[in-house]
């Protein structure tokens, strides 16, 4: 008979879920939607305590197919016991990565754009367009042409989209939409998420 190890889970910042057991922390995305909770079943990071040490390390995030299924079971029901609604969302693995269409990202579109409104920037004055990332789970700001407002507007996105954690901030030059571009997003770059 194995003995399991006692968990703790918390959601006291906006858009992270943090589950720690037996001394390893894994972090990940959770936000509510339409009533119910939407738990994202792949962190975005790991850390083990090292008691040597006294204190928290990052290491490289292994998700096993255990850890996934046994952690999955738990946030459910975690939430369900509290009454909530539990959605599990999944990050896309194997023949569906390069197939993804998330029509949701429309409303998120809709979203982003009054969030940059709301924070001063204004559409082709300050930015060219957003587009929706569907494979990551995410949006991108294009077009910024003025390099001071790249933090800004990561700024924006981020506390409207708490719960994507992946960013990343490059320059296109000599394409559609020159500039400096930020994009904002669930899933890492070329998922691959599938559990080890």
């Amino acid at each position: 008979m194995s003995r399991e190890w006692k968990y703790e889970i918390e959601n006291s910042e906006p858009g992270v879920l943090t589950y720690r057991q037996a001394g390893t922390e894994f972090r990940f995305p959770w936000y509510e939607e339409d009533g119910e909770m939407v738990f994202v079943a792949w962190p975005t990071s790991k850390r083990i305590f090292l008691f040597a040490f006294g204190g928290w390390t990052v290491v490289p995030k292994k998700f096993s197919s255990n850890d996934h299924d046994r952690i999955t079971a738990h946030v459910v029901q975690h939430f369900q016991k509290e009454g909530g609604h539990v959605r599990v969302l999944e990050c896309p693995e194997g023949d569906e990565e390069g197939l993804q269409f998330r029509p949701e990202l429309f409303e998120c579109k809709g979203k982003a754009s009054d969030f940059l409104n709301a924070a001063g920037f204004i559409w082709f004055s300050d930015y060219s367009s957003i587009d929706l990332l569907h494979e990551e789970f995410g949006l991108e700001v294009c077009g910024i042409q003025d390099d001071s407002n790249v933090e800004p507007i990561a700024g924006a996105m981020r506390d409207g989209f708490p719960h994507w954690h992946y960013s990343h901030v490059c320059l296109k030059n000599g394409e559609r939409d020159p500039g400096w571009k930020f994009a904002l997003h669930m899933f890492p770059r070329s998922c691959g998420c599938s559990p080890a």
